[in-house]
């Protein structure tokens, strides 16, 4: 009987960590598709959804071959974030620097927090 509880919550676990990962994973490639424009009123739906699926597929397996570790890649994720910080402070820094407030054409609704409460 401990045995099969074993199993049980191994494969729960397992069942967890895959659902959050593929979550993740279809939350970053809505926002970089939505990005670079490749919408599914521009592709298609058939069309978005099969490229959405096929690189959703190929990330979670990327994540099942044993040369990439979790941990290169968190430190390439942090790499690329200094990288960006180190553009933007050589090249855009007086731009980023004029930024006084966001434009009076965005109107920010505060119902919607209201409603989520």
């Amino acid at each position: 009987m401990k045995i099969i509880n074993n199993v049980v919550i191994i494969g729960t676990c397992a069942f967890t960590a895959y659902l959050l990962l593929v979550n993740s994973l279809d939350s970053l490639i809505r926002l970089y598709t939505d990005n670079l424009n490749l919408t599914a009123r521009r592709m298609g739906r058939m069309n978005y959804v099969i490229v959405n699926f096929g690189v959703m597929v190929l990330l979670t397996m990327l994540f099942q071959l044993d040369f990439l570790r979790i941990q290169w890649v968190g430190a390439l994720v942090i790499g690329l974030y200094f990288a960006c910080f180190a553009y933007i402070l050589a090249n855009k820094r007086a731009e980023v620097a004029a930024i006084k407030s966001s434009p009076k054409e965005n109107i920010l609704d505060f119902r919607k927090i209201e409603l989520a409460g």
